[in-house]
């Protein structure tokens, strides 16, 4: 709030019934207001402009003094901040970009379990704004199968290894280093490996990866790619050419 509302301030008790005027401010000065001293340490533009048009010679702008409150706020804050390092993977600007975009591509998927060994007809729905696919079966009319809400939720899919799908626990971005083991109390330190050796990434399917006449592996079933929407020709036309 307001420290000293607007009035004509005296000067201290030692000067009479005088009061301040603009001839008592300068930079890096010290006033007086009341028993309590002030230090000018500095002033906008315009003040120094008048300033100078009335002959005032000013000093230079002093420093600033450091809050205690405000030092030992940012000391805590800082000994908050987690030591292993985090790596940040900005994917708003690609939800942003992308938002309600869907590539939709028509698929036939031939079931080798099947009685009659007829082709299952799905409809895989891509998702631009984070990558993710599922994936509806289109079942016709007394066809004799139950119909399912979806052949496969939204996820991303990854592609096989080439020894098959990795296990669990094994995909991981990230090293744990154990530093000491047991040897000190009995009591492990861990701490993640920045260099990442020996990490595991598993690869997904992109857009790129899927086109007409591609056959994907959808967890063990290969589904072929037959046909898409004009969205998503004019997709793959502008972005990539075909």
């Amino acid at each position: 709030g307001t420290i000293v509302r607007r009035h004509r301030i005296p000067l201290p008790p030692t000067h009479g019934d005088e009061f301040y005027t603009v001839h008592h401010f300068n930079i890096n000065t010290e006033v007086i207001f009341y028993a309590r001293r002030y230090k000018i340490i500095d002033c906008d533009q315009f003040t120094k402009n008048f300033l100078r048009k009335m002959g005032v010679r000013l000093n230079p702008p002093a420093e600033r003094p450091d809050d205690p409150y405000t030092k030992k706020r940012q000391k805590f804050l800082e000994s908050m901040k987690p030591l292993r390092p985090y790596e940040r993977i900005d994917t708003l600007k690609q939800f942003l970009e992308h938002d309600g975009h869907v590539l939709r591509f028509f698929c036939v998927w031939h079931d080798p379990e099947s009685m009659f060994h007829d082709p299952r007809e799905l409809v895989l729905h891509y998702y631009l704004s984070d990558d993710t696919i599922d994936i509806k079966e289109t079942v016709p009319v007394n066809a004799g199968r139950d119909v399912v809400p979806l052949f496969l939720r939204r996820d991303k899919l990854p592609k096989y290894a080439p020894t098959g799908l990795y296990q669990p626990g094994t995909i991981t971005s990230r090293t744990v280093l154990n530093v000491f083991g047991n040897l000190v109390g009995n009591r492990g330190r861990y701490i993640l490996d920045n260099r990442k050796t020996g990490a595991v990434h598993q690869e997904f399917y992109k857009d790129s990866d899927l086109k007409i006449g591609t056959v994907i592996n959808v967890w063990g079933r290969k589904i072929i790619l037959c046909d898409c929407d004009e969205f998503t020709k004019e997709y793959y036309r502008t972005k990539y050419g075909i």
